[in-house]
């Protein structure tokens, strides 16, 4: 059967087939009663907070969530890349994915992270080519067509797993939830609906940003922002975008606050 193969893309589960596992009776959430908006807001929160592993989602026990996400930490991440990386010194290399973790969200400067972690950053840059392979990590590129004014080279650093980014980073799932975790769940989001090549930030070298740039399948650009509270959003740099590119349509992506129009929208409607 060669040359017939196709590759095939295995993410954590979306949100979707979370309330499958879930067994959840709101099949159907674009038309939401108010209690079942907080219901699903309810499982949403759950869905940041542990992230989309099946056998994390289907585990009932906050401590065993704990026990098998990091069994799979072990199992998987550490000793199957250990493996395949040969790494010699296993410490620095958990510490990396520590200082990973913390960084999620963040634009990724490899010379820091070589400082902080001991790591050569020739040794860092196979592992991250790693990581990105065995589907723990996404380094998504700056959206730029004017180098002058725009950061056009430094990556961002996205975990696809915020139940996985909790577990490294902090060492336990977090009853709030923080922003770049949440950031980290809408990135895997958007991912699994539109791709990994298809995301990119925007970045000023003044300072204005968005999180995502995000290529729909008819090449349209969108400029995505992911607050957990819709009131933290300010428009000015989308608006500065738009102007720039001459894009119209906006979304930011909240879970708290009053949705004010329709570029305001849940994670599930994105």
């Amino acid at each position: 059967m060669a040359g017939r193969t196709a590759p095939f893309e295995a993410f954590p589960l979306d949100f979707s087939e979370f309330l499958t596992f879930k067994e959840s009776e709101y099949v159907n959430i674009s038309d939401l009663s108010p209690m079942g908006l907080d219901q699903i807001k309810t499982l949403y929160r759950e869905f940041i907070k542990y992230g989309g592993y099946p056998r994390i989602v289907l585990e009932t026990k906050d401590e065993k969530k704990n026990l098998y996400l990091n069994q799979i930490v072990d199992a998987y991440i550490r000793k199957d890349i250990r493996d395949l990386a040969n790494i010699a010194d296993i410490r620095k290399f958990n510490g990396m994915l520590k200082v990973l973790a913390s960084q999620s969200g963040q634009i990724l400067n490899v010379s820091a992270l070589s400082r902080e972690t001991g790591i050569s950053q020739p040794t860092i840059h196979k592992y991250l080519y790693i990581l990105e392979e065995t589907y723990i990590i996404k380094l998504i590129p700056p959206y730029s067509k004017s180098p002058s004014v725009e950061i056009s080279k430094n990556p961002k650093i996205f975990f696809y797993d915020s139940g996985l980014q909790s577990i490294l980073w902090l060492n336990n799932f977090q009853e709030t939830i923080i922003g770049s975790i949440f950031e980290t769940n809408i990135f895997g989001e958007l991912a699994k609906k539109y791709g990994r090549n298809n995301i990119n930030f925007w970045r000023t070298k003044i300072g204005q940003e968005i999180d995502f740039i995000v290529e729909k399948e008819n090449r349209e650009i969108v400029p995505m922002e992911a607050k957990t509270n819709f009131g933290k959003f300010n428009p000015r740099a989308i608006n500065t975008f738009g102007n720039k590119y001459a894009i119209k349509d906006w979304v930011v992506v909240g879970l708290e606050g009053k949705k004010v129009n329709k570029n305001y929208k849940y994670p599930w409607e994105i």
